[in-house]
């Protein structure tokens, strides 16, 4: 079983190019659904049965309190991973054909307002190499829309400075050209300045750590590690949070990407070029941010409408 959910991990990363965050979630959703069989004794994927399937669902609802974005998200995985048997004729027949094909529910994705988030970033102004890295991390996250892969993996040649551009690795191993503003072009530069020493960490006065020359990733740790989502989500709740005036829970480095496409929308910039600038592969998942712009919405309202 667990040769079959490689080959199948294996198929999903190099046929259908999905992200890596994808695929650790459907090898922890399907493997937690491997260890619910043991109670079945099961030996092979052709004896699971669709009952079997469904009490396992039931369990993670009932008994472990997942909520119902998890729940298909679980369904979603064991869908992909057994019509995958079926179509290598792996098994005779597949157990989720009868699952309901019901759909995540849409929500909005939540955002800052613009002059908050600008007052924000702007805080960061200290001249320590971690604040000069942090602020050049904010400024390319709101300043490019990156999400927090696309980021971790800029390397030193990702980044033209004459054309104030980045090439950016996004998903499915899909490259494309973003560019960055001024802002970001000298808050890119002053990290640089500085990116050596900054890894050369100290200890009673002695250097225990220098940068690889053949490490070419652009946001490192203190000791000389490339950047990685966890603490991307920490610089973020430590260079954000802690300055919002009210709940800032829901601020991730997604959000920031969030607040990139709806700020561009509030200046009416075409939706096509916002999806492009995202890296999306259909418009359609840039119009949700149509929904995000009410500032727009009523602005045209209150121009256009006689009785506004």
């Amino acid at each position: 079983m667990l040769d079959d959910l490689n080959d199948f991990l294996d198929a999903m990363r190099y046929s259908r190019g999905l992200a890596t965050a994808t695929l650790s979630a459907y090898r922890t959703d399907i493997l937690a659904c491997f260890q619910f069989l043991q109670r079945y004794k099961i030996q092979r994927l052709s004896e699971v049965t669709a009952e079997q399937l469904l009490a396992h669902l039931a369990h993670l609802q009932n008994q472990r309190g997942f909520a119902e974005r998890s729940i298909l998200r679980n369904t979603a995985a064991l869908k992909s991973f057994f019509t995958w048997l079926l179509e290598e004729e792996r098994i005779p027949t597949n157990p989720t054909d009868i699952f309901p094909t019901s759909k995540r529910p849409q929500q909005l994705p939540r955002t800052i307002d613009e002059g908050i988030l600008g007052k924000l970033i702007n805080a960061v102004d200290g001249n320590t190499p971690i604040d000069l890295r942090d602020r050049a991390i904010l400024e390319l996250l709101y300043g490019c829309g990156l999400r927090c892969a696309e980021l971790c993996g800029l390397t030193l040649h990702d980044i033209d400075f004459k054309q104030q551009r980045l090439r950016v690795c996004g998903k499915g191993q899909k490259e494309r050209i973003v560019p960055f503003g001024k802002l970001a072009k000298e808050a890119l530069l002053r990290y640089l300045s500085w990116r050596n020493t900054f890894i050369e960490t100290l200890d009673n006065g002695k250097r225990i750590k220098q940068l690889s020359a053949t490490n070419a990733t652009f946001f490192l740790s203190p000791r000389g590690k490339s950047v990685q989502r966890p603490l991307l989500s920490k610089i973020i709740r430590d260079r954000i949070r802690q300055h919002l005036p009210d709940d800032a829970s829901h601020v991730t480095p997604h959000v920031l990407r969030h607040a990139f496409a709806t700020h561009l929308l509030n200046h009416d910039a075409p939706l096509l070029d916002i999806r492009d600038l995202l890296g999306h592969a259909s418009v359609a998942t840039t119009q949700i941010y149509t929904h995000v712009s009410d500032t727009k919405l009523k602005k045209t309202f209150k121009d256009f409408f006689p009785r506004a």
